[in-house]
């Protein structure tokens, strides 16, 4: 059975931060300190972090 795929859910969990500071982090807002970012940046790849393809096109728009 393959693996579920890591979420900023579960990222977040793992930090003790919330869901909106990992994507914050992830999209390097100027709200996230360094040091989170850099927390979160590193957690991610270690986990092998993928971002949802499909959460992106509707936060951006182009789902038609």
């Amino acid at each position: 059975m393959p693996e579920k795929p890591i979420t900023i859910k579960e990222i977040a969990r793992q930090l003790g931060i919330s869901p909106s500071a990992v994507s914050r982090a992830l999209h390097d807002h100027s709200s996230i300190g360094l040091k989170t970012k850099l927390q979160v940046r590193e957690l991610a790849e270690r986990l092998n972090y993928i971002p949802n393809q499909t959460a992106l096109f509707f936060k951006e728009g182009k789902t038609k």
